[in-house]
């Protein structure tokens, strides 16, 4: 490890252990160096981390006072995953997520034209007053919907799931997926957008 590696890995312990001394993530679980959470002004109530994990994902919350994650017991998030959250993301226990997700509870801009012409233009004004892209954004007319992923879910590497979606139980989702309506529990689902492949025998006992 070289000097800059070793600053940086000192940086990401010190606000590991100050976000546990915070009550915002769980003591009990373990995260590298690529977890990270964004937000300007985060509310604990807004993030729920069970234990025994293990998080090299980012958690974004774009719009202040808004949002929440809800992470279960026993979960793997990859590197580069990415949970955007305006309204509310909801991860079972014993999921497995791969690297590079992206779950996105909303659309980010309106749909139409009119009610997004000036985004740019107040995207450059916040960047030169704030330095953060969104920090005055409109979001009166952007849509969104809470994501669930049940229990015991796998999303394979690059998967994309959108707004409104649930995922059931044991559901497993093909690599570079694109998830755009609900899962059924123990069905595999592949492409854009993702559809049935076949479906498997819940566990016995169950």
């Amino acid at each position: 490890m070289n000097l800059i590696q070793w600053i940086k890995s000192l940086r990401f312990n010190q606000n590991i252990k100050r976000l546990k001394r915070g009550g915002i993530v769980n003591k009990d679980s373990i995260y590298t160096p690529g977890f990270h959470i964004t937000s300007d002004r985060l509310d604990p109530k807004q993030i729920s981390i069970g234990i025994n994990g293990v998080f090299s994902c980012q958690l974004i919350f774009e719009r202040n006072g808004h949002g929440k994650i809800v992470i279960g017991d026993r979960c793997h998030l990859g590197g580069n995953t990415k949970l955007i959250s305006i309204d509310g993301i909801t991860i079972g226990n014993d999921v497995t997520i791969a690297w590079d997700c992206t779950l996105y509870d909303h659309n980010s801009h309106p749909l139409a034209w009119e009610d997004r012409k000036n985004d740019t233009l107040q995207e450059i004004l916040d960047l030169r007053l704030h330095g953060n892209p969104i920090a005055r954004k409109d979001w009166s007319r952007v849509k969104s919907a809470p994501i669930t992923i049940e229990d015991k879910v796998w999303l394979g590497f690059g998967v994309t799931v959108l707004k409104g979606v649930r995922i059931g139980e044991g559901a497993v989702v093909g690599a570079m997926s694109v998830v755009t309506k609900d899962v059924p529990p123990y069905a595999i689902v592949a492409g854009n957008p993702a559809q049935v492949v076949r479906t498997m025998a819940p566990p016995e006992g169950r």
